[in-house]
C-alpha cells in the first residue's frame, strides 16, 4: 500500500537531525585519519548490522509465519552488511577482528543499549506484532541518513570505502517499510523522535571514547 508524502517528511528525522549533521560529519573526517579508532568504528557498525539481521530473524520465526522471499532477501542484506562492515574494518586494522568485544568495538555497550532500547521501546508502542515493521523503519532512517553523511565523506576524501551499493540497499529497505507502515504519520514521528533521542547519548559515548584515544596517541 503506498503511503503520501516520503519517509524523511513524514517523519521529520532529517529536520530533527539537522543540528547534528555537522558534528557527526567533523567526526567522520577525523576518525578515517585514525585508523586502529576507525576500524574499531566500523567494527562497531557491523556489530548493529548483525544484531538488525538478527532481529528480522527472530522476529519473524518466532511469530511462525512463514518468511517471504522480502523479509528473507532483507534478512539475507543486513546480514551481508555485518559482513561488509567487518571486511572493512579488518583490512583498515591489518588484522583480525573476531567477534565483538569491548578491545575491537568501538562503544560496544552503548551500541548495544542503543539497539536494545529502541527496540523493546518501539515494540512495547507498537506491540510485537508490528515491531519488525516499525523496528525496521526507524532504523532504515538512522542507517541511510549516517551513511549518507559517511558516503559523502569518504568520496571527497580519496577514502576507499565502497558504501554507495549497501546506501543503495538501504534505501530500498527504507521505502519497502515506509510502504508497509507509513500511514501513521504522527507516530512515525513520535518513534523517530524516541530513536533520536537514544542516538544521541550513542553518539555523545563515540565521540567521547574516540576523543580519549587521540588523546592518549598524543601523550605518547
Amino acid at each position: 500500500m503506498k503511503h503520501s508524502g516520503d519517509p524523511w517528511t513524514a517523519s521529520g528525522m532529517k529536520v530533527s537531525n539537522k543540528q547534528h549533521e555537522a558534528p557527526v560529519r567533523d567526526f567522520l573526517e577525523a576518525i578515517i585519519d585514525q585508523p586502529k579508532a576507525h576500524a574499531k568504528f566500523l567494527n562497531m557498525l557491523s556489530m548493529l548490522e548483525h544484531m538488525g539481521s538478527r532481529k528480522i530473524m527472530v522476529s519473524q520465526m518466532d511469530r511462525g509465519d512463514v518468511l517471504s522471499q522480502d523479509t528473507l532477501q532483507h534478512l539475507a542484506e543486513e546480514a551481508r552488511h555485518a559482513y561488509f562492515f567487518k571486511r572493512h574494518a579488518e583490512r583498515i586494522n591489518g588484522a583480525p577482528m573476531d567477534g565483538w568485544l569491548d578491545a575491537n568495538t568501538m562503544t560496544r555497550v552503548p551500541a548495544l543499549m542503543y539497539f536494545g532500547r529502541m527496540d523493546a521501546g518501539i515494540s512495547k508502542r507498537v506491540g510485537n506484532d508490528d515491531a519488525y515493521g516499525w523496528v525496521s523503519l526507524i532504523i532504515e532512517l538512522r542507517a541511510c541518513w549516517l551513511y549518507g553523511i559517511y558516503n559523502d565523506v569518504v568520496e571527497r576524501a580519496d577514502f576507499h570505502l565502497p558504501l554507495k551499493g549497501l546506501l543503495a540497499e538501504e534505501d530500498h529497505h527504507l521505502a519497502e517499510m515506509f510502504e508497509m507502515c507509513g500511514e501513521n504519520h504522527d507516530l512515525l514521528k513520535e518513534l523517530s523522535a524516541y530513536e533520536t533521542s537514544l542516538f544521541e547519548k550513542l553518539w555523545s559515548a563515540l565521540e567521547g571514547e574516540f576523543s580519549s584515544t587521540v588523546d592518549n596517541r598524543e601523550a605518547a
